[in-house]
């Protein structure tokens, strides 16, 4: 990927949010869910399935961050952080399409993940290499 400011201020951006969400979502579960008026038992299995995603999310977010500072890995980082929005915005909707309507807290992460997600697909087309 070619260097662009532009470029590692979506990845710092991207790669933040991840962090900060997965930590969130990693030490607080219950609250996290809370946020988006979901309520969470206090089920150790239930606990720990939302810790580990939210473990996967600080890793993501973490990848995504380094591409901002490591030329090498900002085609990789752009790649996962379309992944990781765009692949959550995709399994919402279709749990929404399966399940219903999730509410709204849940409607506006989907909004804010396509967000995301078209913000990363913009970055991988606007400063990619071209062979």
């Amino acid at each position: 990927m070619r260097t662009s400011k532009v470029l590692k201020a979506i990845l710092i951006v991207l790669g933040l949010l991840l962090i900060g969400i997965g930590l969130w979502r990693l030490f607080d579960p219950i609250g996290f869910f809370q946020n988006s008026g979901i309520t969470l038992d206090n089920q150790a299995g239930l606990l720990s399935e939302a810790r580990a995603t939210g473990g996967a999310v600080v890793g993501f977010g973490i990848v995504i961050l380094l591409g901002a500072f490591i030329q090498k890995l900002s085609y990789t980082s752009t790649i996962a952080a379309i992944v990781v929005f765009l692949g959550f915005g995709v399994a919402r909707l279709i749990g929404f399409a399966i399940d219903g309507n999730p509410g709204d807290g849940v409607i506006q992460g989907i909004i804010i993940e396509f967000v995301f997600g078209l913000i990363a697909v913009f970055a991988l087309f606007k400063y990619r290499e071209k062979s």
